[in-house]
């Protein structure tokens, strides 16, 4: 890596051993092996159409006839449509709900094909790319060396009100004052555009998805248990009667049990918080166990995000991608929630970020013939 940082791998996706999975409001259980056979073939079938909506994933429009007659489907539409059997497709609609951290109704079908592109249209490839591997010293790791790398000045709790574009210059109001700048780069979550005053008004494109927001709103947490379970792996679809999780898997086995990873479909389920209330939710998937401490983190109720991973809906890549990106005037857009690759991703915000800083630095040279 560039900046040199260690990474470390998510045990129950590098070496899983037992997968549980509920089907038909049944918990099954087998060795890892037996399951991805079950669930292999599920999604052979489910992402037989990704090459021909993404064959260059990172230019999203290269195919763009294909895309736009399939990105009006939600996930679970395709997913009905194939001939599965019903554990096959609890088993996907699982994994949808993971993917994109609500129902599949209400995730982009094509937003399930773009990772499977991404990912070489390989699903071991897959997993390794969007779970297995982290920074061993965290994300904030990495933020620290990118800032340090970029000498730049950064200014933390500092919400910015409004932002005035003016004849040779952009004037940003944050609650303690006033800055000005020649351009202007805005990179804060698509759900939280418009909760800036633009002047002049940013367009009806961006306000309109930024209000419709992303579907992701899902829950994640780190759970705690008492017991030495292995490295496991649950699949379980988005609406049972048995358990809120949708998935959870062990990241580590150590002295002191094991932590998991859980998720689930809608914060009003589960409250992540609550130790006793998810020792409950996990007893049909894993019988016995004991929850000593459970953590997760509403990004919904975050002012300065108001969701989670970004997750387009259907329709929302073919009616607003492009749109999100255009600059206006002396305003140029970034971030993760609109980069062509790996959206939702911290890889997207680089993305992103260093195609739109190319931007600006020709914009300031005036290149464009505008500054």
């Amino acid at each position: 890596m560039h900046y040199g940082l260690e990474v470390e791998e998510t045990e129950g996706l590098a070496n899983p051993e037992t997968v549980i999975w509920v089907t038909e409001n049944q918990v099954k259980r087998a060795p890892a092996a037996e399951a991805f056979e079950i669930f292999g073939a599920a999604c052979n079938e489910y992402y037989k159409e990704a090459q021909s909506i993404y064959p260059r994933p990172f230019d999203p429009f290269f195919a763009e006839k294909t895309l736009r007659q399939m990105d009006g489907l939600s996930a679970a539409e395709y997913l009905e449509k194939l001939s599965l059997s019903q554990e096959q497709k609890d088993m996907m609609d699982s994994w949808l709900s993971g993917n994109g951290h609500n129902y599949p109704e209400t995730i982009a079908y094509s937003e399930i094909m773009r990772w499977f592109a991404l990912s070489n249209f390989n699903m071991p490839t897959m997993f390794d790319a969007i779970a297995r591997y982290k920074i061993k010293s965290g994300t904030r790791s990495l933020l620290d060396a990118m800032i340090a790398d970029s000498n730049s000045e950064v200014r933390l709790s500092t919400p910015v009100i409004k932002v005035k574009q003016e004849r040779d210059k952009v004037a940003v109001t944050t609650e303690d004052g006033v800055i000005t700048a020649s351009a202007v780069v805005v990179a804060v979550p698509m759900n939280t555009l418009r909760d800036i005053e633009y002047t002049p008004r940013l367009s009806a494109a961006k306000l309109d998805i930024s209000a419709q927001g992303h579907a992701g709103v899902g829950v994640k947490g780190y759970i705690r248990v008492k017991q030495n379970i292995g490295n496991i792996m649950t699949y379980a679809p988005a609406r049972n009667d048995l358990t809120p999780f949708t998935s959870v898997f062990t990241d580590r086995v150590d002295e002191n049990g094991t932590l998991l990873i859980g998720f689930a479909p809608d914060p009003k389920l589960i409250d992540i918080n609550d130790n006793k209330a998810v020792e409950q939710a996990l007893q049909p998937l894993l019988p016995g166990v004991e929850v000593t401490s459970s953590y997760g983190y509403d990004w919904n109720l975050d002012p300065f995000s108001k969701g989670t991973w970004c997750t387009y809906r259907p329709g929302q890549t073919t009616r607003y991608l492009t749109e999100l990106q255009k600059s206006e005037g002396r305003l140029f857009f970034t971030g993760s929630d609109m980069a062509n690759g790996w959206r939702g991703f911290i890889d997207g915000a680089i993305e992103s970020g260093r195609e739109v800083g190319y931007q600006v630095a020709n914009y300031l040279k005036g290149d464009d013939g505008n500054a």
